[in-house]
Parts: C-alpha cells; structure tokens; sequence
C-alpha cells in the first residue's frame, strides 16, 4: 500500500550552488563594479551639463559628444560582459549534460 508523505513539499526545487570556475565571480564582479563608475561618472557629468544655463545650441552639441565618449568607455565592458555570460551559458549547458550529483 502507498503511504503519502505528510511533509509538505517545497513549490520551487531548492536553489544549488553554482559552480563556477575560480576566476569566473571576481572578474564577473570587477567587469560590473567598473561598469557602475562609467555610468556613475556619465550620468553626474549629464547633470551638471543639463543643469548649465548656457545657449541650448552648445549645450545640445556637448551633450552629443558626452553621449559618444560615454558610448565609447562602456563597450568595453559591456563586450566583456557578453564574453562571461557566454562563459557562464557554456557552463551551464555542460552542467545540464553532465551533471555533478
């Protein structure tokens, strides 16, 4: 005869840790915390540029060449970015084929 489990089951499966390569995390962390400081820096020069009051002509051009410069010191970490996430995919998929009980 089957007996039922009075304990109530979970609604989602318990989280696992993930199981990355030693360098994964850290630079993962690195990539994003240098990300945040081009932001940081982009949006208080925005600010302080759209708080000027000189002729709207000027302003709008130096807001263009912010926007480009900006542009140019993030694509670098967002393609390192795009690179560990690839990572981690690959990792994952592996995981999902050859999995560590």
């Amino acid at each position: 005869m089957l007996r039922r489990s009075t304990t109530p089951r979970p609604s989602t499966p318990p989280a696992q840790d993930p199981c990355y390569p030693d360098d994964l995390l850290p630079e993962l962390q690195a990539t994003l915390a240098a990300l945040a400081d081009v932001e940081f820096r982009y949006e208080g020069a925005r600010d302080h540029l759209q708080a000027w009051e000189g002729p709207e002509a000027i302003k709008q051009h130096l807001l263009a060449q912010l926007e480009g410069r900006h542009q140019q010191e993030r694509r670098p970490y967002v393609e390192r970015l795009a690179v560990l996430q690839s990572r981690m995919l690959r990792l994952m998929a592996f995981e999902d084929i050859c999995p560590t009980a």
